[in-house]
C-alpha cells in the first residue's frame, strides 16, 4: 500500500507539468473512482463500495451515476452465531461544466439525489434473530471542478449542500419496532474524484 501511495503521489507531482485539457464534449465518458481520507490516500470504488460513470449528453453537460452494493456474511460454528449485512444504493447527478480561464481546470455545478438501503441480521446461539434495517434518500446541489491531470485522466472535488433523511426499524424474532426517522441538512465536501476517460 505504501508503494502504491508513493507512486500515486509521484505521478500527481509529475502531472503538474503536463496538465491536459478536460474532455467535456458530447459522447465523452469516464469511469469514476474516489479517494477517502487524504491522510492515507485510501483508493476505492465510487462511494467506496460502488461503481460510478460519467457520460456527456451534450457539450459541457454530463450525467453522473453511481451504484453501491455490498454484502457480508459470517457463520461462526464455534460460538454458533450467524451474522449478515447488506447495503445498496443509487446516486444520480446532473453536471453543468463551465468555461474557465485555463483549459486544464473546468468548474461545474450540479443537482443530484440518492437512495440507500441497509440491513444487519444476527442470530445468537439460542436461535434468537435480530434485524436492524433502514432506508433513506437525499437531494443536493454540487459545486466542484475537474483538473486535467494528464491525457484522459482527471482529478476533481466538490462541495455539496443538501438534505438527507433516514428511517430505521428493528426486529426481534419477528416482532418489529419503528426506530423513527433522522434527517440532516447542510454543507459537505465530497471525496476527491479520479475520472478515467475513453
Amino acid at each position: 500500500m505504501k508503494l502504491f501511495t508513493f507512486v500515486l503521489v509521484a505521478l500527481m507531482i509529475s502531472g503538474i507539468a503536463m496538465a491536459a485539457e478536460v474532455p467535456t464534449d458530447a459522447g465523452d465518458k469516464a469511469m469514476i473512482f474516489m479517494f477517502q481520507g487524504l491522510d492515507d490516500l485510501h483508493f476505492g470504488g465510487y462511494d467506496d463500495y460502488g461503481f460510478g460513470m460519467r457520460y456527456y449528453i451534450a457539450d459541457n453537460t454530463a450525467l453522473r451515476a453511481g451504484i453501491v452494493f455490498g454484502m457480508t456474511s459470517l457463520n461462526d460454528e464455534v460460538f454458533d452465531e450467524e451474522y449478515s449485512s447488506r447495503a445498496y444504493g443509487i446516486e444520480a447527478v446532473y453536471e453543468k461544466h463551465m468555461e474557465a480561464p485555463c483549459a486544464s481546470v473546468v468548474p461545474y455545478w450540479g443537482l443530484g439525489g440518492h437512495f440507500a438501503s441497509m440491513s444487519d441480521e444476527y442470530t445468537d446461539p439460542f436461535d434468537d434473530e435480530y434485524i436492524l434495517s433502514g432506508s433513506g434518500f437525499g437531494v443536493f446541489g454540487t459545486l466542484g471542478f475537474e483538473w486535467g491531470w494528464t491525457d484522459c485522466i482527471t482529478l476533481g472535488g466538490e462541495y455539496r449542500l443538501g438534505f438527507d433523511n433516514m428511517s430505521m426499524e428493528a426486529e426481534f424474532n419477528g416482532d418489529s419496532t419503528d426506530l423513527g426517522d433522522s434527517s440532516w441538512s447542510g454543507f459537505g465536501a465530497a471525496s476527491v474524484y479520479m475520472s478515467v476517460y475513453w
